[in-house]
């Protein structure tokens, strides 16, 4: 390190480490360099924060992006490992809002430049689980525009599937308290929803400059989160678009399933509606108070509020933002970060005291304008709305409680692409003097002076004209006739899947494709969403095949990709007919559209059976997609764990084990075998366990961890007791961990074991924590007593005293009586 980084002094502080300012003498560059802390009298904590810190190199070299903090380099020393980023020169979000809220304008950018950060954060399924003002950094671009920076991914978890985040050294959680999702107090399963819940709390904070979940104590706070106690920004700020207010609302549901989906899906509704001009404004004002509080529990965009009552606890937040919303400027004199990337902006004159602007997604619609009052009856296309409803596409309370000609939105006459017709004008009468011929020409009629009357063929090309205009005026008239029974038609459905209680839609062949053609003419408000619930709850009275016909629709149109993907996702998985497997997997092996592909796999998941699996094999064998793969097997796994037959499943594995032609695809097929078992299976596990090749060994190790049986987990803990390699032994500790944690059966034994073989502190405190984590049992406290008895790290032995406390406090929540130990 001495060779090319030279030491400039320290920066600052964080959880586990140290940041101190440095040179690069190799690339002539100002860089950050973060070390382990090491004034500690604890010899354990050197260790897990080493661990920690190479994940978060781990985690941040994946991520490339103009809103994240980038990495240069990883390496170690002799005074230990080191990661070098780019060197940030700003101010956190925390110092900012502390001197004042953020005007709409700035947070317009804030708001778009942190989601595209999280979208590609979460693309590659990584949950940063610390989001908070502290740990978003905004620096200043040379025009004078700021760039958000998101840092600190030191708590980032790689992994596609939620997982648990366990007690750290001071039974804690780890992340800011103000910021946290409910499910983080509760230690259930993690995943990417925590962090939108703590990017709503940050805009919130942003905006208010409040807490959205406050307290006197801590305590105070996390019952606040729990009981989901938040005043609706509306009240606290003024001017600021409704729509906005509920846009944020709707990232810090109770609920993970009530939140957006991703981030793309919150960006996409944040641009979507905020192309739409004159919005309804916040007042500032808060509402007339209730006899119970309430809140708002929103579900999908655009849907209704259902109103939820809460325990009463008194108010915490003030009244009145913290401090007046102030424009973001550079600082005076100070001196540009030229490590940051500006290539996502427009090249612009410098506007000091403006945000800049990211540029727009183009509209997906023409801007909206006021249609004449008309008779809906008689001059609607095809696909308008009965009644007129917000272009608002994020949950909205406020919407619902106002008349919706309060709210701006775009008509659906232009969001859709409604049957084509031709809209005529009936023309002025006006009696002419005679014309003549002569001077008469193609379009255009030369009025003379009356000379004498019309002759004989002057007056049959008048009757002709005349007659062609009857004839396209009738064709005109039958047109829009057709188009306003089809509206009619097209607006009842809609209006009957709106229902709350509604269960089946009746529709006929007609009916089903006027629904099919609407799903991707709407370029994006709450109709899209109701069609999709109409095509759900669709059947046929007709003897149309409405599955078959939304499959063959889904994978065959011409629609955008995102579209497909929802229709596939949302509509065809949620109906759950095995008959249309064979259409999804067909098209999911001849599609480019990567997405759509992962979609129609995941959807028949819980419908495939033994007769399928050969299908999906197949996909693993030859697709060159891991993400599509990685689908393929999770289906395949599901297939294994409903199986009556395994055993014949097993030797179509072993087959494919035996003729796969890489690595990648002989990896894959081992932890398929591992969940059937069997003496071949156990033999191929072991044989790649002694592999001189590393990647057979980390393949072996996983397979074990979900064997079906004790076989294999007693082959992991006689691969432990070998004393294999440091790094390998991690990762069967982990392994045998995750195997006895998802268990159902021999649960005690498979504890037992595992703390026999818990050699090491880190070992000992993931065994801690793991029963820390399980239903208590008089087993659970002899091995966690036994630690206390005879462990000589008094970390350890403090930290299984406190995990009996609360696997005590479990039971009597439960309301159990606590057992003898």
């Amino acid at each position: 390190m001495e060779d090319r980084y030279e030491i400039r002094g320290k920066i600052g502080q964080g959880g586990l480490g140290l940041v101190y300012k440095a040179y690069d003498f190799r690339m002539n560059r100002e860089v950050a360099i973060k070390r382990i802390t090491d004034n500690t009298e604890d010899t354990s904590l050197p260790e897990e924060a080493t661990r920690q810190l190479l994940k978060e190199a781990g985690s941040l070299a994946s991520l490339q992006h103009p809103n994240i903090v980038t990495i240069y380099d990883v390496g170690q020393d002799k005074d230990g490992p080191f990661v070098v980023m780019e060197l940030l020169t700003g101010e956190t979000l925390e110092d900012i809002i502390g001197k004042g809220s953020f005007t709409w304008s700035d947070f317009r950018q804030l708001a778009k430049q942190t989601l595209e950060a999280l979208i590609a954060a979460q693309e590659l399924h990584i949950v940063h689980r610390d989001l908070k003002p502290g740990n978003i950094m905004l620096t200043w671009l040379p025009s004078g525009k700021f760039q958000v920076k998101i840092v600190d991914f030191g708590l980032a978890e790689l992994s596609s599937i939620p997982s648990l985040q366990a007690i750290d050294q001071s039974d804690g959680v780890f992340g800011s308290i103000y910021f946290m999702a409910p499910e983080q107090f509760e230690r259930v399963p993690i995943d990417l929803k925590a962090d939108l819940y703590a990017i709503g709390c940050v805009f919130y904070y942003a905006l208010t400059g409040t807490y959205p979940f406050d307290g006197q104590t801590g305590a105070d706070v996390m019952a606040s989160h729990l009981q989901h106690f938040v005043a609706p920004i509306q009240d606290l700020r003024e001017g600021i678009p409704l729509w906005a207010c509920d846009w944020i609302m709707w990232h810090v549901n109770r609920l993970p399933a009530d939140r957006p989906e991703s981030a793309r899906q919150a960006l996409h509704y944040f641009v979507e509606n905020d192309i739409h001009p004159n919005p309804t404004l916040s007042t500032g004002t808060p509402a007339a108070p209730m006899e119970k509080p309430k809140r708002p529990r929103l579900i999908i965009p655009g849907a209704a509020p259902v109103p939820e009552l809460i325990p009463e606890v008194p108010p915490t937040q003030p009244t009145k933002t913290a401090a007046a919303p102030k424009p973001l400027a550079p600082p005076v004199c100070a001196k540009p970060n030229i490590h940051t990337t500006a290539q996502i902006f427009q090249t612009a004159t410098p506007q000091p005291v403006v945000a800049p602007e990211v540029e727009e997604t183009p509209p997906l619609a023409p801007e909206p304008q006021t249609p004449p009052a008309k008779d809906p009856a008689k001059s609607a296309p095809i696909l308008v709305r009965a009644k007129p409803a917000p272009s608002i596409t994020a949950p909205a309370s406020s919407l619902a409680e106002k008349p919706a000609s309060s709210v701006a939105r775009t008509p659906a006459t232009q969001l859709l692409k409604p049957v084509t017709s031709v809209k005529t004008r009936s023309p002025s009468i006006t009696r002419v003097p005679t014309v003549d011929p002569a001077i008469t020409k193609l379009g255009t009629v030369v009025i003379a002076s009356p000379k004498k009357g019309l002759s004989g063929g002057a007056k049959t090309t008048i009757a002709i004209v005349l007659g062609l205009l009857m004839v396209f005026l009738g064709f005109v008239l039958y047109n829009k006739s057709g188009d306003n029974a089809e509206a009619k038609l097209y607006n009842s459905m809609i209006a009957y899947a709106a229902k709350g209680d509604a269960t089946e839609l009746p529709v006929d062949e007609r009916k089903l494709e006027i629904l099919l053609r609407n799903a991707t003419a709407i370029a994006s408000n709450t109709d899209r969403y109701v069609i999709y619930k109409a095509l759900y709850l669709a059947k046929a009275t007709d003897g149309t095949n409405v599955d078959e016909r939304i499959a063959e629709f889904a994978t065959t149109q011409d629609i955008i990709p995102d579209v497909r993907v929802v229709l596939i996702r949302d509509v065809i998985r949620k109906r759950n007919n095995p008959a249309i497997i064979g259409t999804l997997l067909d098209y999911s092996r001849s599609t480019n559209e990567k997405n759509a592909a992962v979609a129609a796999i995941e959807a028949t998941r819980f419908m495939a059976t033994d007769e399928h699996f050969p299908a999906f094999i197949e996909i693993i064998q030859t697709t060159q997609e891991d993400l599509i793969r990685k689908t393929a097997e999770e289906n395949a796994a599901q297939i294994i764990k409903d199986s009556s037959n395994k055993s014949a499943l097993g030797e179509l594995l072993a087959a494919a084990h035996d003729s796969a032609f890489n690595d990648v695809i002989r990896h894959t097929i081992l932890r398929l075998l591992g969940r059937i078992g069997g003496d071949k299976a156990l033999d191929l596990a072991k044989k790649n366990l002694a592999s001189d090749d590393v990647k057979n060994n980390i393949a072996a190790i996983v397979a074990l961890g979900t064997w079906s049986d004790q076989k294999g987990y007693k082959a992991l803990m006689d691969y432990l007791n070998s004393g294999p390699p440091i790094e390998l032994r991690h990762r069967a500790y982990e392994s045998a961990l995750q195997y006895a944690t998802e268990a159902k059966t021999n649960t005690e034994a498979n504890w037992t074991l595992l703390a026999d073989q818990s050699k090491t502190q880190e070992e000992l405190l993931k065994l801690i924590r793991g029963l820390a984590n399980i239903n208590p049992a008089p087993w659970s406290y002899a091995i966690l007593q036994n630690i206390v008895s005879t462990s000589d790290s008094d970390k350890a032995i403090d930290l299984a005293d406190r995990a009996i406390i609360r696997l005590k406090d479990i039971e009597k929540t439960k309301g159990v009586k606590p057992e003898e130990e």
